[in-house]
């Protein structure tokens, strides 16, 4: 078989047309990829060519329909398709230019390219850039990233592709949900700003949020063995961030490294409750404190806590109860002795 045919066959693989003889061959030449064959691009060349194949599968998933977030039964088909077919082109040495005419190395640093669709912008400086998307909502993409977005966005989502890591502030609009797709997760907003972070080997993805709220929800990874149900989706709230590990299919909700204050609040207490003192970080971070009320009503402190991060006010009132604390799914525990009473 000459490579045009061998192309034809990948093209009707990837598009579901194959006949069964066909959809054999090409399963069993994935099988043996790099087994006796020796690439002919250089990893740099790889990595373009896994890029574009990425932004292909984004394209064939969106064009094909308009799909539920929570459905992913209408990504998967497509994306392990695609994939066999990624890993065939490169493990036989095809012409992969050929292959996919599409993806040519991008040579110019931080511009973008644009076919009749889809924007395609890689971010090869040193420097953050700032993308503005059709709808108004701002982007930073971090160095070494890339994002794909539609010229247009439709009438039922916004979505983008990333690679990498970017800052999101998302236009609110209730009836288009906003979605950043990347190789591990889903992260779905009405409007709101968060960080992604999802870099190609990294082992672990994240989502930070600033403000309002995402749900994320984990995806399939290509050739990534699945050993159980992947997990549920989560919401994310300010001062938190959704950590996933595709390896081991886990999901957690965590509370960010530093945490912002989200309200104004005077840190100076004179002779108050112990539980108003907590109540007032609670309210301060938007982090939920859990503690003994009963325990704590009949302890008072008498503390400045200004110009520390939460975890330092925290420090501060451990130090003077006697008391601990520690963090379990983005929330505080708080271990206290509590007082006798008067």
């Amino acid at each position: 078989m000459n490579q045009t045919d061998l192309r034809d066959v990948l093209e009707r693989y990837q598009q579901g047309t194959c006949t069964t003889e066909e959809k054999r061959l090409v399963e069993n030449w994935y099988q043996a990829v790099g087994e006796e064959r020796e690439l002919r691009l250089t990893p740099e060349e790889q990595e373009t060519v896994r890029l574009n194949l990425w932004n292909r599968i984004a394209e064939q998933t969106i064009n094909t329909k308009e799909a539920d977030p929570e459905d992913q039964s209408w990504v998967a088909a497509p994306v392990a398709r695609w994939a066999a077919a990624a890993v065939v082109a490169l493990g036989l040495g095809l012409g992969a230019w050929q292959f996919w005419p599409a993806a040519k190395p991008q040579t110019v640093a931080t511009t973008a390219t644009a076919s009749a669709q889809w924007v395609v912008y890689p971010n090869t400086s040193q420097q953050v850039v700032n993308i503005t998307l059709p709808d108004s909502s701002r982007v930073q993409l971090s160095p070494g990233s890339q994002l794909k977005y539609p010229r247009t966005f439709g009438a039922k989502q916004r979505p983008v592709y990333l690679v990498g890591k970017a800052f999101f502030k998302v236009q609110r609009d209730t009836t288009r949900p906003f979605q950043v797709y990347t190789a591990q997760m889903l992260t779905t907003v009405l409007g709101t700003s968060f960080t992604v972070q999802a870099y190609q080997g990294q082992k672990k993805a994240v989502v930070e949020v600033k403000t309002g709220r995402v749900r994320v929800s984990p995806r399939v990874v290509a050739n990534a063995p699945i050993s159980k149900a992947l997990p549920a989706a989560i919401v994310v709230l300010p001062n938190q961030q959704a950590v996933y590990s595709p390896e081991r299919q886990q999901l957690q909700r965590e509370l960010v490294a530093q945490p912002v204050q989200l309200k104004s609040q005077s840190f100076v207490f004179d002779d108050r409750p112990v539980p108003e003192v907590l109540t007032a970080l609670e309210t301060a971070y938007g982090v939920h404190i859990v503690f003994d009320n009963k325990a704590l009503a009949n302890c008072t402190v008498t503390l400045a806590l200004r110009n520390k991060s939460l975890y330092g006010k925290l420090d501060v009132l451990c130090k003077t109860l006697g008391a601990t604390y520690e963090e379990v799914n983005a929330q505080i525990l708080f271990h206290g002795p509590g007082c006798q009473g008067s």
